[in-house]
């Protein structure tokens, strides 16, 4: 039984990570996105014209993969949610308590993307 919970505990972990990980890296994506802009200007010789255009394309694109990933960090949130509920069914509020200290390590020792 400790293996099944600490496999689902890490489970749970890597499910959690990616919507934790994609807030942190909203603020280096922004700073990242205008560097690769410049090297993009250099590298293919655009007009002002061209790198205004090109940074308006860049920037509706940005937009709609942000709302792709609200979307699904919505969806994944309600799934969490039905987990827990469905665990506080099973589990006593000890164990509970448990789950989520674990959890909280778990997360606190995920690796950080880059």
């Amino acid at each position: 039984m400790n293996k099944k919970l600490t496999g689902f505990l890490l489970a749970l972990g890597l499910v959690l990570s990616p919507v934790a990980g994609h807030t942190q890296q909203k603020d280096t994506a922004s700073a990242d996105s205008g560097k690769g802009l410049d090297r993009m200007s250099k590298e293919l010789d655009l007009s002002a014209d061209q790198r205004s255009k090109v940074e308006a394309i860049l920037e509706t694109e940005k937009s709609k993969v942000e709302a792709i990933f609200n979307e699904e960090r919505q969806k994944l949130q309600a799934v969490q949610q039905g987990t827990r509920a469905s665990l506080e069914g099973v589990l006593t509020p000890e164990q509970m308590s448990k789950l989520d200290q674990k959890m909280r390590e778990n997360a606190k020792n995920a690796p950080k993307k880059k």
